[in-house]
């Protein structure tokens, strides 16, 4: 064995090679997981001996490729070259290491413990939708299983990784490219091309919102017919308490607190073109900050003030780091910014070869974790945990302006240094944090 000795056990995770088998072994059963020990598990050898002086410590975690049946022992798995642990003294983690979040569905999740190959039902539900941390996933039966705690998975007929969103409207096309946007067969990781193009200015009416495992949105116009809203202005024929408190990387949710005029734009001496009533829910894409009063962008068109409604909090669920550690994806977002050092600020873009400051922050953040943080400042202040000015870390996000209307962000690069695109004219570029264009708060999105 290739692991170091400590008194009479071992410590550690193995790292199986190649594995040998000798004529007295009955035939191994192939596998790939890892079994954790339940208590000091003796070692066994091809022939069924007992290893003398040797076990592996309670609770410590080993790769094995293999099950099998040694003689006067039983079933064994296999975690170094002939060298077997009992089954009994250890628990089998089979699927593949990798962590995110899985929604339990409107019925619940069913929980199925993993034996022998085999999934079994238990008795358990989770609560209908409920948000869970999986840590290992496996394809069988046609579905996806993820593992959820110890031995308890649910699977993709009860659960699923993307958020489904009941409300309803009108998506128009406003901010698509002059081709138009695609429309998909299917959402997400999913999607596959139609063909069919969608021009700006074109009305389509949704049945279903998602918001995907990347933090992307999608509306539902046709049977399995699927639109971005990164290219959409919404207007909401139901949108309700569920739909207002789930983030979106597009928009924002508000309450009207009382009746209030919609201004035709941000200022009060603005015409009226409708009235709100005070219980209302709805939606912005866009703030501004006029003196005290901080404007909200109606996604369906005008203005309210800050005087007549309330925010909706949300926030996004932590990005998921694929098996990357935090440091290491940390470094991957800084290169990816500093390699758009130097492209030009143009209002709205989001690349990759011009950019305006919070499409720069989505872009590079989805080239270095392939998720999206939001289009645009107030979605990004929820995608993290806020922190002060003082207790700023490489990677984290930097706002200016109040919460809720922030109107500039940049990435902290570390050393008081802050990489963004500020303003028309000028280029990407790394500047000082000062006096003079103070920042006012930091969201740390990578935990």
């Amino acid at each position: 064995m290739n692991k170091k000795l400590f008194s009479t056990l071992l410590i550690g995770t193995s790292i199986v090679g190649s594995l040998a088998f000798n004529s007295n072994q009955v035939k191994a059963d192939a596998l790939n997981g890892i079994v954790t020990t339940t208590r000091v598990a003796h070692l066994y050898n091809n022939d069924g001996k007992l290893i003398a002086n040797r076990a592996l410590a309670a609770n410590t975690p080993w790769l094995t490729n293999s099950r099998t049946e040694l003689p006067e022992v039983g079933s064994v798995y296999q975690v170094a070259t002939h060298e077997f642990v009992k089954a009994d003294d250890v628990e089998f983690q089979h699927g593949h290491a990798t962590t995110g979040r899985v929604n339990s569905g409107s019925n619940g999740a069913l929980i199925y413990n993993y034996k022998d190959g085999n999934y079994i039902a238990t008795t358990n539900k989770l609560n209908a939708n409920s948000k869970w941390q999986y840590n290992y996933t496996d394809t069988a039966n046609g579905k996806t299983w993820y593992q959820v705690a110890t031995n308890s998975w649910i699977n993709s007929d009860d659960a699923s990784t993307s958020t489904k969103i009941g409300n309803t409207g009108i998506a128009k096309i406003s901010y698509a490219p002059s081709a138009g946007t695609d429309l998909w067969q299917g959402y997400g990781t999913n999607k596959v091309a139609t063909g069919q193009k969608l021009a700006n200015g074109t009305n389509w009416r949704f049945s279903q919102k998602v918001i995907d495992a990347n933090g992307d949105s999608w509306y539902q116009i046709g049977s399995n017919q699927w639109i971005s809203g990164a290219f959409t202005k919404i207007t909401n024929s139901n949108f309700d308490s569920t739909a207002a408190h789930i983030w979106d990387p597009n928009y924002a949710a508000l309450q009207v607190n009382k009746n209030s005029a919609i201004y035709s734009d941000s200022k009060y001496s603005a015409s009226s073109q409708g009235r709100v009533s005070a219980g209302k829910l709805v939606q912005v894409d866009s703030t501004v900050q006029e003196g005290n009063t901080i404007w909200y962008e109606l996604s369906d068109g005008g203005w309210l003030p800050s005087s007549a409604v309330s925010e909706i909090k949300t926030t996004r669920s932590p990005i998921i780091l694929n098996g990357k550690s935090k440091s290491q994806a940390i470094s991957d977002v800084i290169a990816a910014a500093k390699q758009q050092l130097g492209k030009p600020y143009v209002w709205n873009a989001k690349g990759p070869d011009s950019y305006d400051c919070s499409g720069l922050m989505q872009y590079v953040f989805r080239q270095a974790t392939g998720q999206n943080i939001g289009s645009w400042t107030v979605p990004q202040e929820s995608a993290g945990v806020k922190v002060a000015i003082n207790q700023l870390q490489p990677g984290d996000l930097l706002f200016w302006g109040a919460s809720g209307a922030s109107y500039h962000v940049g990435l902290y690069l570390g050393n008081n240094e802050y990489l963004n695109a500020l303003r028309p004219g000028t280029n990407v570029k790394i500047d000082k944090i000062s006096s003079y264009f103070a920042p006012s708060f930091g969201v740390r999105v990578l935990q």
